[in-house]
């Protein structure tokens, strides 16, 4: 196995797209986190010259320490065998130990994107919260609008058809309004959750090449901004990243309205599936029960772990997080 680190654009996102990797593995999105001050590493593995698997690494602040953090990844070429896939992902870690020690860093974080077989080796930790979303919800564009239309539950078609009748109309724009974040701010104080500064939205909308893509979408009514959603478009799927809306307005659905508009222009520039990013019934119930109300397909992603290299830092990390909690 030979181990690189990788800063050539072209050929990390070609791996990245090749093997259904996801969006936030593609460079331009380690380039957003190190314009935001993080450390970023992309280490590549390859055997034989052929490349097997690619691990983009955030290095994450908690107190005076660190930890480092893998986001829906490794990808690995598809196809490869178990062993292959197991020896690619030794190679990974066993830098990372390398780098914590550099780092100062306390334990590696792995969330994956689809199933990794041997990670169960590493399992010594369970993280004791998720930062991607556990579970989601996808709608498959590769349908006619009308049948994906049927799969709507009865509320969300009448709800569509009240907000056409009450004039509501949808825009997508490439630019950066800050109508978004002052609908954000509404909804956060509202559900209670926790947002990113306006600065990093505004840097989200300077990601603009042939690889990915950003769009804002908003709802208008009465000449007035009530929903506004940021979409990421990226190899076959396009991913409703971050929504904000004003609940004065909430009366004129034009929520749904907004999310069939996006599903409708998303296939239209030939994406094959619309990724909701995010369901929990428990958490977030509302939110969880307006999503399915769009029919699609749920997808549980697989257990993240907590690879420790300072048992001792790691406890303290525990602590802090469960009283935060």
């Amino acid at each position: 196995m030979n181990l690189t680190f990788c800063e050539n654009k072209k050929e990390w996102n070609d791996f990245i797209l090749q093997n259904n990797g996801c969006f936030l593995q593609s460079f331009e999105w380690g380039e957003l986190q190190q314009k935001e001050g993080q450390t970023v590493f992309r280490i590549k593995v390859s055997d034989n010259n052929e490349a097997l698997a690619e691990a983009q690494i955030t290095k994450e602040s908690f107190s005076s320490k660190s930890y480092f953090y893998i986001a829906f990844g490794p990808t690995f070429k598809e196809g490869i065998t178990e062993s292959q896939q197991k020896e690619s992902l030794d190679a990974i870690v066993s830098e990372i130990k390398k780098m914590a020690i550099k780092e100062g860093s306390i334990f590696l974080r792995i969330e994956p994107f689809s199933a990794i077989r041997s990670i169960e080796s590493y399992k010594n930790n369970k993280p004791l919260r998720r930062i991607q979303p556990k579970k989601t919800l996808v709608i498959d564009l590769t349908k006619t609008e009308e049948e994906i239309f049927k799969t709507f539950s009865r509320t969300t078609k009448y709800n569509i058809g009240l907000a056409k009748r009450t004039g509501v109309t949808v825009e997508e724009s490439s630019n950066y309004s800050p109508d978004f974040y002052n609908l954000l701010e509404k909804t956060k104080n509202r559900q209670e959750f926790g947002i990113y500064s306006e600065k990093h939205y505004k840097e989200i909308f300077k990601i603009d090449d042939d690889t990915i893509r950003v769009s804002l979408f908003s709802a208008k009514y009465e000449n007035k901004t009530t929903n506004a959603t940021i979409v990421s478009f990226f190899n076959k799927r396009a991913t409703t990243l971050h929504a904000g809306s004003d609940y004065n307005y909430r009366n004129v659905k034009a929520s749904n309205l907004l999310s069939w508009e996006i599903m409708r222009i998303a296939k239209k520039n030939g994406f094959e599936e619309l990724d909701l990013w995010g369901i929990d019934e428990k958490k977030w119930p509302t939110l969880t029960s307006f999503k399915k109300g769009f029919g699609g397909y749920e997808i549980e992603y697989p257990e993240g772990v907590d690879i420790v290299f300072k048992s001792f830092w790691y406890k303290i990390y525990e602590i802090i997080k469960t009283i935060k909690k």
